[in-house]
């Protein structure tokens, strides 16, 4: 049976009471049972802060705050993308008309013909043209990438749209999706650069590498990679502790606090364990960093029965599995985004965790299936 910390709980009921989402949705997003969420939501709202036992806050923000800050963010996104488009919508006078069909009731026609260069009375002959057959199939297929890229929170390219669609049972190739995207201004987000967190100038004794670059696993809770990144918000740096399962690329256990300590890591680890139940002679990879190679957090990993393993001294590759997450979820959630708090960014990491990455996102090292996709089909084998 899983067991949760406080901060599981504290955000699985914030996801209810402060985004107004009804109770089974959010069980099933989260993979909880309804009538477990029922209970925490009963515990928090009459106990408060002392409902769960351990530490957290739940910072609640006014409805119209929320409301315009996501119309702000709405318009610098739209702005972004006509602002990178527009080069490429001026090609050819077909693709312009389709953006301005597409937009004609917010904006003006007659605006949107003079930004792309094209005439009026060329975009109206072209809209009473009778649509081919392909022009009718490439709309339908159109409104399945939106419904995908949508799904993916805008981080999909044409390679995981493609295999989502062809899930789906929708026959595409990867061409024609990458040509449709491309056409109507569809891009996954970008990479960006980040740099290391944890300090590996100590005095403290550090393990062998037992992986070697070797990031695979034959089954669950055999090898753990472990690592500290951070998200800036305008109250400062929020930092985050996670442990990734290499089995099946889960994020099992996490933390996130405002200052970068042993307990950080100590919280992450205690929740991969209550959570999964590990046997004794699992392995746990990280780097050299102080937080990892402190007395307290090796007496920890003893007392479960794990193993440690620790990258070779300045060698970001030796824990690339780990590193790998943390870049894709700067690239498809921080990065491009604001948080007033860190209330805020707990609130979005948690949700990215638990109801994308683990649930829905798809791994291309997994034959793309999500985490959780791949171990029920691994069992059910």
């Amino acid at each position: 049976m899983k067991r949760f910390d406080k901060q599981f709980k504290l955000e699985a009921v914030a996801m209810v009471l402060e985004q107004e989402r009804s109770v089974p949705v959010v069980a099933k997003e989260l993979g909880i049972h309804v009538n477990t969420l029922y209970k925490w939501i009963n515990q928090f709202e009459n106990h408060k802060e002392d409902a769960f036992p351990g530490s957290g806050n739940l910072l609640p923000e006014n409805e119209e705050i929320r409301r315009l800050k996501k119309m702000i963010a709405d318009l610098q996104e739209e702005n972004a993308i006509l602002k990178k488009g527009h080069g490429h919508l001026c090609k050819t006078p077909e693709v312009a008309y389709r953006f301005i069909v597409q937009h004609r009731f917010s904006f003006r026609v007659e605006k949107m013909c003079q930004v792309f260069k094209v005439s009026r009375s060329g975009f109206y002959a072209w809209l009473k043209r009778e649509e081919s057959s392909r022009a009718k199939q490439n709309k339908e297929l159109l409104k399945e990438i939106h419904n995908v890229y949508k799904l993916s929170r805008g981080t999909y390219g044409s390679p995981r749209v493609t295999k989502a669609l062809k899930n789906q049972g929708i026959t595409c190739s990867r061409n024609r999706v990458a040509r449709l995207m491309r056409d109507y201004g569809i891009f996954a987000k970008t990479k960006r650069r980040y740099k290391a967190t944890t300090n590996s100038k100590h005095s403290y004794p550090v393990a062998p590498n037992l992986l070697n670059q070797n990031f695979s696993a034959n089954q669950p809770n055999q090898v753990w990679v472990a690592d500290i990144t951070y998200i800036p918000t305008d109250e400062g740096w929020l930092y985050l502790a996670a442990i990734k399962d290499l089995y099946n690329r889960k994020i099992v256990g996490w933390a996130m606090d405002k200052t970068m300590t042993r307990q950080l890591v100590l919280d992450a680890l205690n929740q991969a364990v209550m959570r999964y139940r590990p046997l004794a002679g699992l392995i746990h990879h990280s780097d050299r960093g102080s937080q990892y190679a402190s007395y307290e957090y090796q007496q920890a990993l003893r007392g479960y029965g794990i193993i440690t393993s620790m990258s070779r001294k300045g060698n970001c590759y030796d824990n690339a599995s780990m590193e790998s997450f943390f870049g894709t979820i700067k690239r498809e959630l921080i990065y491009g985004s604001r948080y007033r708090t860190r209330a805020e960014a707990r609130h979005a990491i948690f949700e990215y965790i638990e109801v994308f990455y683990n649930r829905i996102r798809l791994h291309s090292s997994l034959g793309y299936m999500s985490p959780v996709e791949y171990e029920q089909a691994k069992n059910a084998a």
